[in-house]
């Protein structure tokens, strides 16, 4: 998949009215990483799968029993987010030491929603949204994540999620 002159004008065209966040209530609980060498990935081992989802596929989660409107809410970006952890740019083993401390973080700070930038999968092996995928899954496993969904358009879309955290269950 190559991207041409076209597909960049299209794209400039598309975002021309976008402006930047507001970075002032905005917390960054962890520095940025620094973008990895593009190397070819080992093969994955262990139970973990391999990404299955698509570059502009969404996600949404509720924890079982927990109220739907809340998905909802968090949906239609009603409930603002209060931390954000961008990983753009890190691998999977990268990412997972940068998550658990930015959700400890979180949980410590009583922040109940915050946003996690993990970008399209532009630059991934195939064009496959790794972190997105391995996301789905940490996210799911976390005893304390109620829900959690893509984000809209201005925080990142398919790029970003909104993460709801919660009290043990």
């Amino acid at each position: 998949m190559n991207i041409d002159d076209e597909d960049i004008e299209l794209f400039r065209r598309a975002v021309a009215g976008i402006e930047p966040l507001p970075s002032g209530k905005r917390r960054r609980a962890v520095p940025a990483a620094k973008p990895a060498p593009r190397r070819q990935p080992p093969p994955e081992t262990g139970t973990e799968a391999q990404p299955t989802l698509s570059l502009g596929d969404t996600l949404r989660y509720l924890r079982p029993g927990s109220d739907q409107r809340l998905l909802k809410r968090l949906q239609q970006g009603r409930i603002p987010p209060r931390a954000e952890l961008d990983l753009h740019g890190c691998t999977r083993a990268q990412a997972k030491p940068l998550l658990d401390h930015f959700l400890a973080e979180c949980l410590a700070d009583r922040i109940r929603c915050a946003l996690i930038v993990h970008g399209k999968g532009w630059r991934s092996p195939d064009f496959k949204p790794v972190l997105k995928s391995a996301l789905d899954q940490w996210l799911r496993r976390h005893p304390q994540v109620t829900a959690f969904c893509s984000a809209r358009p201005k925080d990142g879309g398919s790029g970003a999620l909104y993460v709801l955290l919660g009290q043990k269950k």
